[in-house]
């Protein structure tokens, strides 16, 4: 999304509110929160997205070598992260190309087809992880200190409660 033209929590949701209520005649109820969510999603993005421009690194970029970090013998093809990442395989093969360019990746040969290529981090690439996952970590640490350690619990809790409700209907259609 264009971040430019977004308008900020409190407009769209009077415009929704007032669009929602010539529909309804009634009020917002958890179309609300669903706004929320969606704000607190676009802007936890924007900062993870900032925290990795410190190190010439895009999210999806970020994510790749994780996903990869933790795939067994720590070798994962594209076209699974595809599948992990929720990004095209155009936009994957972008990425993988970025990342081999910077000596952060290497594509492979896959030992049991010969026709695939795979993905590993690089020596470089595992520095670069260890350098920039405390630091990530302590930015994260910054947001979420706005809530002591109960309302934390409950908040992960209760995200984990909408997650497997959304995961079951969302199957379930």
């Amino acid at each position: 999304m264009n971040k430019s033209k977004r308008l900020n929590y409190a407009e769209t949701r009077d415009r929704i509110e007032r669009s929602h209520s010539l529909v309804t005649g009634g009020p917002l109820g958890t179309i609300q929160i669903n706004l929320l969510i969606k704000y607190n999603g676009w802007l936890l993005h924007e900062f993870l997205g900032k925290t990795l421009q410190e190190f010439n690194l895009s999210t999806a970029g970020y994510i790749t070598m994780h996903l990869i970090n933790s795939a067994p013998d720590q070798i994962a093809n594209p076209s699974d992260l595809t599948v992990c990442t929720g990004e095209t395989r155009a936009n994957m093969t972008r990425i993988s190309d970025e990342l081999v360019e910077r000596g952060l990746l290497r594509r492979v040969t896959n030992e049991h087809d010969r026709r695939r290529v795979d993905l590993s981090l690089t020596d470089e690439g595992h520095a670069l992880l260890k350098q920039v996952v405390p630091h990530a970590r302590a930015r994260g640490k910054a947001i979420y200190g706005v809530f002591d350690d109960e309302e934390l619990a409950m908040f992960e809790k209760l995200l984990l409660k909408l997650l497997r409700s959304l995961e079951l209907r969302v199957a379930g259609q």
